[in-house]
């Protein structure tokens, strides 16, 4: 029988992003009403995958898919809002409730249902020459009426949500579409940017590589994850019950430019420092980029049909494989990649409004934050505590030992990158 975790809820923090660029539409944009081809499913999805030329940062991609079940009785699950104590009105995530699939068009609904539920595209004009704005409670929809509309290099700007899972051990970042609209923008503003939430440990701040004067940044994003291997992750409710599903930490690496300028450098990386034990929580913003590639246009067309189907079923991953086939063609060394460019401030306070760095110290011990690479080692099932105990461990499980065991045989420790950037400027100076 599987081993059984213990773990802390964690919050999941920022995960979003915004393409501003020409839209890129081809014949491979667009599925639409297509049926799936596993065996004895009745599912029946829509799917985009929307380049976006968003110039020097190169063509990024970012997705939609949603469908129903031809087979059975669908809804679609959405949630109220409500007024908060200044009298605006905010989204309730407390308040769910269905609509029937039948009735998703029915813009006489959405008086009650709150903004998060939406997907809001703004592809057309009016007489006056403004942007009309529609919704849809259903990314199904979305799409439908996003292929009717949206036209070969049209400058757009696009939002969305960034989620992390894994497929053949590999993370996938994906890039899900929240809304679409036209933009004036022009090809100098054109951006491709993100907001990103970091788990940060000890061993974040990795060597500088010189060749392509990059700084990673080891780091841990969190997304909801309902099994890892095979296993189901469960969390525990107050009430006994359990729910499948939790926030888990996905390792990820970041990167910050080097730059000549040291001293602010030095200032910079300091940031992604955290006391021994502790994990900190940073929220940073950046940037994706393929500009470091040699240009090689490659497209879906150039993937063969039976690696598309794999595609289609799962097993691969499309940007993955465009890029691999860009690489094989002279392209260059690395697909995408995201640039850290700077902290996210927010603004605290009720009547002062006063900006700060989003980055709360020693938010977490390392207890409560337990790598994807241990719980694979471990082949363990995973619960969560429903309510956070900071100073209490459970007497289940021996954590430390189980974390020291699943690194015994790993190459290369934090230890030894802590060490090696214990002295920024040393490094800093030799290069």
């Amino acid at each position: 029988m599987a081993k059984e975790i213990v773990l802390n809820p964690l919050k999941k923090g920022k995960a979003e992003f915004n393409l501003i660029g020409k839209a890129k539409v081809s014949d491979f944009t667009f599925k639409l009403n297509t049926e799936s081809k596993k065996e004895s499913s009745d599912w029946i999805y829509n799917q985009m995958n929307l380049g976006v030329d968003c110039g020097t940062f190169g063509v990024i991609y970012a997705d939609m898919m949603s469908g129903y079940g031809s087979d059975r009785h669908n809804v679609v699950y959405v949630h109220g809002k409500k007024k908060n104590d200044q009298g605006k009105e905010i989204d309730d995530f407390k308040t769910m409730f269905e609509i029937d699939w039948d009735d998703r068009l029915d813009e006489d609904n959405y008086e009650v249902i709150g903004d998060r539920c939406f997907t809001t595209v703004g592809l057309e004009v009016d007489e006056a020459g403004k942007t009309v704005y529609k919704k849809f409670i259903t990314v199904y929809d979305a799409i439908q009426y996003i292929s009717e509309n949206i036209k070969e290099d049209m400058v757009v700007n696009v939002k969305g949500n960034i989620k992390y899972s894994i497929y053949n051990e590999n993370l996938q970042a994906k890039k899900e579409i929240t809304s679409i609209a036209l933009s004036k923008a022009e090809p100098n503003k054109f951006k491709a940017s993100f907001t990103q939430s970091l788990l940060l440990d000890a061993g974040a701040i990795g060597k500088p590589d010189k060749e392509t004067m990059l700084i990673p940044i080891d780091a841990m994003v969190l997304d909801f994850t309902k099994e890892y291997n095979g296993e189901k992750i469960v969390r525990t409710l107050k009430n006994g019950k359990t729910k499948e599903g939790c926030n888990l930490p996905l390792l990820k690496t970041f990167f910050v430019k080097l730059t000549d300028e040291r001293e602010k450098l030095t200032k910079f990386l300091k940031l992604f420092k955290t006391r021994p034990k502790f994990v900190t929580q940073l929220t940073v913003e950046g940037y994706f980029t393929k500009g470091d590639l040699k240009t090689t246009e490659v497209s879906e067309k150039d993937i063969p049909d039976d690696i598309k189907e794999l595609i289609e079923m799962g097993y691969i991953d499309k940007d993955e494989i465009l890029g691999k086939i860009a690489f094989a063609n002279g392209g260059g060394k690395k697909p995408e990649q995201m640039i850290i460019s700077s902290p996210h401030i927010k603004f605290v306070g009720t009547d002062i409004k006063t900006p700060t760095i989003e980055r709360e110290d020693k938010l977490y011990t390392e207890d409560d934050v337990v790598p994807l690479l241990i719980i694979k080692q471990l082949g363990a099932v995973i619960k969560v505590k429903e309510e956070k105990k900071t100073e209490e461990k459970t007497e289940d499980i021996d954590m430390d030992k189980l974390i020291d065991e699943a690194l015994v045989e790993k190459p290369d420790t934090d230890e030894k990158k802590v060490e090696e950037v214990e002295d920024e400027d040393a490094w800093l100076n030799d290069l």
